[in-house]
């Protein structure tokens, strides 16, 4: 059987690592913090979320209404966001090929969908959303019920340290996109099972497992 591969999307799918600072930057000292410099982005990229927050003086508590209202400012510049390049090229590849797509996130089911068809990516064929910022293990045991999957059925493709361990903690197998939000160094003490610089490392993984 052809694994699914399931996607991330923030990070992974599309380039929204300059939005999420901005969003940040404008939201965060309401609820305590202090403004993300840009000299030390990179930095940041290399803490869990935990110590990213302790960082920036951002209380762990806060961050459920942080989101809340980060995804009401996110909505409005949703459109301006454009795809990471070349990661269309290896969606259209693996489609060809018949593989199932999907998405799992923690941004909404609703930012997704106007996101894809904006920019016409009509290739997956479900979208689920993770409430729960740390709860993307639990989304992706209830979408392999819903679609009546094993979890070795899976391959999921996420740019976050919390991607990884969501899916060791059911035995997934994971694709470390080290294009997104976390440094490549803090992706690879995770141990992914694989780790890719580029959707053309992307590309190449695809054509040897499927």
């Amino acid at each position: 059987m052809k694994p699914y591969w399931i996607f991330d999307f923030d990070g992974t799918l599309v380039q929204s690592k300059d939005l999420a600072v901005q969003i940040f930057n404008e939201l965060s000292q309401k609820h305590g913090g202090r403004l993300i410099k840009d000299e030390e982005i990179a930095t940041l990229a290399a803490m869990s979320i935990p110590d990213r927050l302790k960082a920036l003086k951002v209380p762990m508590y806060k961050l459920p209404a942080l989101l809340v209202e980060g995804r009401i400012e996110y909505k409005k510049a949703l459109l301006s966001l454009e795809p990471v390049a070349g990661i269309q090229h290896a969606l259209h590849q693996l489609k060809a090929k018949g593989c199932k797509l999907g998405i799992i996130s923690s941004n909404s089911v609703e930012n997704i969908r106007l996101f894809i068809d904006h920019h016409g990516l009509q290739d997956f064929d479900f979208i689920h959303s993770a409430s729960n910022l740390f709860g993307k293990h639990k989304a992706i045991i209830r979408l392999a019920k819903k679609h009546s999957l094993h979890v070795s059925d899976i391959l999921y493709i996420g740019d976050e340290l919390r991607d990884i361990e969501a899916c060791h903690q059911i035995n997934v197998a994971v694709v470390a996109a080290a294009w997104g939000w976390d440094s490549p160094e803090l992706l690879e003490s995770a141990a992914p099972d694989f780790l890719c610089h580029s959707p053309l490392e992307l590309s190449t993984l695809m054509s040897q497992r499927t």
